[in-house]
């Protein structure tokens, strides 16, 4: 099955791909000063903007955002581009990725700032270095000033959100991804692995998804990433209604997506209660 992809001008992304039975795809500098080249080259032709970026050695993080809806074309070049530069250069053959790249498209009022803490926190988390300025192939030490390596890194949005001035938002933005060390990973409330917003900005993308909640093949998972949560649905008040709880039972099996298992746990009814109410609702309906 093919991964489900969310397109709209303007959507933010967090790409993360990586290497096939998670082999690095980086085996020495040149292979990420070849990979930073190549992804310059794909934001100035697709007119993306990159707000963060890490390269780590089995995998790599970016946060960009598609004017255009051309992620996939855009993706497919760097990736592609990219493992046969790799393959040639270190004179090996077979696939370099594992996989097709993921995509969430990201919340951008909610989860902004909070995955661009996480992604230059990763070289941290995983004990490569002990602080974020230390690791060089993320884009924090662009983001603070301590070199000028990745240009086209958009920082634009650090006094926007940090401060009026350039030095005291680069000192802010210190402090808020020190504190962040310690958080729960933001990509912990991922929706079906294709949504990280809050509920207002799930419900936005319903008419932009609802083409796709037939085909077979996108995972299920994705393909009502925008559903409610079962809890919403089967509430206390849907629940101590009798007839009001069999037609949400109905809707959550029929229009959203849960299976009868789902819905017969988190009830903590039998199987066959809730399979015989689906079809008593269906013929009546």
């Amino acid at each position: 099955m093919r991964p489900l992809r969310i397109k709209f001008p303007g959507a933010l992304y967090h790409i993360y791909a990586r290497g096939n039975d998670c082999q690095p795809i980086y085996l020495d500098e040149e292979d990420r000063h070849k990979f930073s080249e190549i992804f310059q080259k794909i934001l100035n032709r697709f007119g993306w903007n990159c707000y963060d970026l890490c390269l780590m050695n089995t995998h790599y993080h970016l946060f960009i955002e598609t004017p255009e809806t051309n992620l996939s074309m855009g993706m497919q070049n760097l990736n592609g581009i990219y493992a046969q530069y790799f393959n040639k250069h270190h004179d090996l053959v077979g696939h370099v990725f594992q996989g097709r790249y993921n995509a969430i498209v990201v919340d951008r009022e909610n989860y902004f700032l909070e995955l661009c803490r996480y992604i230059v926190l990763n070289p941290v988390r995983a004990g490569i270095v002990e602080k974020p300025e230390e690791y060089s192939w993320s884009s924090y030490r662009q983001m603070v000033g301590i070199d000028e390596s990745m240009p086209f890194i958009k920082t634009d949005f650090l006094q926007e959100h940090f401060g009026s001035s350039s030095e005291t938002a680069k000192r802010n933005f210190r402090k808020f991804v020190l504190d962040g060390i310690s958080s729960d990973s933001p990509l912990e409330d991922t929706r079906g692995g294709l949504i990280l917003g809050k509920d207002e900005f799930v419900e936005s993308l319903r008419d932009i998804m609802i083409d796709s909640k037939n085909e077979s093949e996108f995972l299920k998972r994705q393909r009502y990433a925008d559903r409610p949560s079962i809890e919403k649905l089967l509430d206390l008040g849907v629940r101590s209604v009798k007839e009001a709880r069999d037609k949400a039972i109905y809707k959550a099996y029929i229009e959203y997506g849960y299976s009868q298992k789902e819905i017969a746990d988190f009830l903590g009814l039998h199987f066959a209660t809730v399979s015989r109410i689906i079809k008593n609702e269906q013929y009546y309906s």
